[in-house]
């Protein structure tokens, strides 16, 4: 293969001189030189030329697939941040439904409350009211029954339970007939619903009215 000329090597060639002129056969070998190295940089160049157009075709692919890609990229984000917008607007709304529905919760819950103690209150109230309403019913019904039952009455029922008994004069007997007056009496009293002792006080003090 002819090694390749450079541009300094057809600068400096020299050529011997003869009678004649240039030795025709350098000059043509040279021109042949110069000739192939200048169709080898041609081709060199198509090569290149066409190497060139390959990388600009690529590159303009890439190029193209760049921007498709970036524009897929945008989208993408644009997708993204509504989505993450959307997303941020649902969960504050949530967020929002949920605080609006515990203060409604508590609100409720708080007049629910006063609205019991009320209630209680008023129970309470009226449990009182009907406590000092039966208390006094109480203290009236004692009053009128202790004013009810008075000596006479007690007196007249010993007399005819005594009235009742036979009449003796063995000692035996009368104390077996004096036991049987004491739970007969006993049973007077029982049957009034009074108590004997309260009678004679009430009794005492009559008679120290008198």
């Amino acid at each position: 293969m002819v090694e390749l000329l450079t541009s300094l090597d057809v600068v400096n060639q020299s050529f011997k001189k003869s009678m004649r002129g240039y030795d025709s056969a350098e000059v043509d070998e040279f021109l042949d030189n110069v000739a192939e190295t200048l169709q080898t940089y041609a081709q060199r160049t198509k090569d290149l030329e066409r190497d060139l157009a390959a990388k600009e075709e690529s590159l303009a692919e890439y190029e193209k697939m760049k921007d498709v890609l970036h524009e897929a990229l945008l989208m993408a984000q644009k997708s993204a941040d509504e989505k993450v917008k959307s997303a941020q607007e649902q969960a504050s709304k949530i967020i929002s439904d949920a605080k609006e529905r515990a203060d409604m919760i508590c609100k409720d819950a708080t007049q629910e409350a006063e609205r019991l103690r009320d209630g209680v209150s008023q129970i309470r109230n009226v449990r009182n009211l009907y406590e000092q309403e039966f208390r006094g019913l109480l203290a009236k019904f004692d009053n009128m029954l202790n004013q009810s039952i008075n000596s006479s009455t007690l007196t007249a029922a010993v007399n005819s339970i005594l009235e009742e008994m036979p009449v003796t004069e063995d000692p035996k007997e009368m104390e077996e007939e004096a036991s049987v007056d004491k739970g007969d009496l006993e049973a007077a009293y029982a049957m009034l619903g009074v108590d004997p002792k309260e009678i004679m006080d009430n009794d005492s003090g009559r008679e120290g009215h008198n």
